[in-house]
């Protein structure tokens, strides 16, 4: 046989498969003298992780190389997600062999996986899309993704041929040989056919009665596989009622409707407390008063009332998320300023009484809200000049000076001067003890003024006690107004602090100390109110303790008397029993 070209030929394939050339088509020839290929000197990673795909924080990539993650909202989770709309602890990665899987960790919104919502623990597959509220992750795992190969039919094989038969012919059947009979059959014995029957009918009854039990074991199990697909179907029916509600919420919350986002937001909690919607009721609860303030002002600019206007916009919390709206407010006060002016103007022209008393007192308001405006204060002073010709009013007397050289120390000091008022007092510090005494005062207050920007709250309330000591009846100075704000700002956290940890009597203490630095000031009001309730539901407690546990009654009727003020019914309540209890 001779020996074949260099060059190897392709045999071509037979439809039948039985030609002398093989049983299937000719495998390619491998090339050994090619090289490997050659790896990259650092290559990314290629093992499993998670893509963000969808959400506010799409483009963020999460390798994972743990046994088991938790995937959430708070940032002690291994996998963070700061997305309002996905729980605390939302999922649970897990490793499993070669593969992962994912389970909903009790998630307020739900969990899905390619859009179909979870119950149990879910293997993962390569490009599975899990979706938790407003944020979609994909799941890349390439390494150990299915690859499906496609195999093809070869040729079928020939059996191989026997001596004598033709090729492809299966050999023949050998030939079969029967013994002969070596007697006559035996005779058949009745009692053993008995017996045989017997035993055949019994093991037919234990074959029936094991057959009825398998039956009824089967009917057992698919009754207790359709409830527990029922609970499973309800649970899931809920937490997509859950969803639904929660996202009517949402929607009303970006509406500006916080009203009524509170309302579903507290049916919602009732129904589920585990959801996480403390974040969304603390807004809720903030942006309510906002609103009222925010409407307040748009009705007092509608009826020309500035100063009101201003006032209700300057109430409104720095973060609160209407800023929008406070804004354009804001430019609409401005405008109806200028307005107001070319209005007062127009009425000064007309050289008459009445509108010269209209365009004084809407300059006055114009003043109050900006009290730089430079064509108000023309105007207002052009309108007063203009009502004392058309009214011969002669301009007061000067009010006569003091009789005692210690009032006109304490007028400088409430207007703000606070070395015009320590200079008169020490110049009067050898007529009158009250000048003495008034100058110790005022140099202690000048020191603590000094450092206002410094000082804690015990400072501050040294400050203010001062100003009250100095000025008496007259009021709170200039000063003590500045210093106020600051303090009235440091004891609202402390009675917020004291608040939130349910230490009611130091939260009344200092939210009533906010008042008296800022008697205007909303937050310190509302701790109050609060608190008055709160301390009706622990006199409620006091007294029912009061006859079989007086020792367990005492400390919450003492609670109750240092969160109320004297004229408060439940005060009153709580001392008399107090009194009765300790006899």
């Amino acid at each position: 046989m001779a020996n074949p070209p260099p060059t190897a030929r392709r045999r071509p394939s037979t439809s039948s498969g039985s030609s002398a050339g093989g049983s299937g088509p000719q495998r390619p020839a491998r090339r050994t003298g090619a090289a490997p290929p050659v790896r990259p000197e650092s290559t990314p990673f290629s093992g499993p992780k998670l893509v963000v795909s969808g959400g506010p924080k799409a483009g963020e990539e999460f390798n994972l190389q743990e046994e088991e993650y938790v995937v959430g909202r708070s940032t002690d989770n291994p996998i963070c997600i700061a997305d309002t709309s996905v729980s605390r602890k939302h999922i649970m990665l897990r490793r499993v062999g070669q593969g992962w899987t994912v389970s909903d960790l009790g998630s307020g919104n739900g969990t899905l996986v390619n859009g179909e919502p979870i119950n149990d623990e879910t293997v993962l597959a390569n490009g599975d899309v899990i979706t938790m509220g407003d944020t979609e992750v994909t799941f890349t795992d390439v390494a150990n993704s299915t690859m499906m190969v496609d195999i093809t039919a070869g040729p079928s094989r020939s059996r191989p041929s026997t001596s004598g038969a033709a090729p492809g012919r299966p050999p023949p059947r050998p030939e079969r040989v029967r013994p002969a009979r070596a007697g006559a059959a035996k005779a058949v014995d009745p009692q053993a056919q008995r017996k045989k029957k017997i035993i055949i009918g019994s093991v037919a009854g234990v074959i029936i009665v094991a057959g009825l039990g398998l039956v009824g074991l089967k009917m057992r199990q698919k009754a207790a596989e359709e409830a527990r697909t029922a609970v499973s179907l309800r649970k899931a029916q809920v937490r997509q009622e859950n969803a639904a509600v929660f996202q009517d919420a949402k929607n009303h919350i970006r509406e500006g409707r916080w009203t009524e986002a509170k309302a579903l937001l507290l049916e919602l909690q009732e129904k589920s407390p585990d959801m996480g919607l403390q974040d969304y009721l603390d807004r809720v609860e903030k942006e309510i008063p906002n609103q009222e303030r925010v409407v307040a002002a748009e009705a007092a600019l509608k009826e020309k009332r500035l100063a009101v206007a201003k006032g209700e916009l300057d109430k409104v919390t720095p973060d609160t998320q209407m800023y929008e709206q406070v804004n354009k407010l804001k430019r609409e006060l401005r405008d109806t300023s200028d307005s107001q002016a070319k209005a007062a103007r127009a009425l000064l022209d007309t050289k008459q009484l009445d509108p010269a008393r209209q365009a004084k007192a809407s300059m006055e308001d114009v003043l109050v809200v900006f009290p730089e405006h430079r064509d108000a204060k023309l105007l207002n002073e052009e309108a007063t000049k203009l009502i004392a010709q058309l009214t011969f009013v002669a301009p007061p007397p000067p009010p006569p000076p003091p009789k005692d050289p210690w009032e006109a120390s304490v007028a400088r000091f409430v207007d703000g001067d606070l070395s015009g008022g320590v200079a008169l007092a020490n110049a009067c510090v050898t007529k009158s003890n009250k000048c003495k005494g008034g100058l110790k005062d005022m140099t202690e207050f000048g020191n603590l003024y000094k450092k206002l920007e410094d000082l804690d709250a015990k400072g501050l309330a040294r400050l203010l006690a001062l100003d009250k000591d100095i000025t008496g009846p007259r009021g709170p100075s200039k000063m003590a107004k500045n210093a106020g704000t600051r303090a009235a700002n440091i004891f609202y956290k402390s009675a917020s602090a004291a608040k939130a940890a349910g230490q009611w009597s130091r939260a009344i203490e200092y939210a009533r100390r906010t008042l008296q630095a800022d008697p205007g000031h909303a937050g310190a009001s509302n701790i109050v109110n609060d608190l008055r309730s709160k301390a009706k539901e622990i006199y409620l407690q006091a007294y029912t303790l009061k006859a079989e546990n007086p020792e367990d009654a005492i400390p919450k009727f003492k609670e109750v008397i240092a969160m109320t003020p004297p004229d408060d019914e439940n005060h009153q309540k709580a001392k008399n029993w107090l009194e009765q209890l300790q006899r």
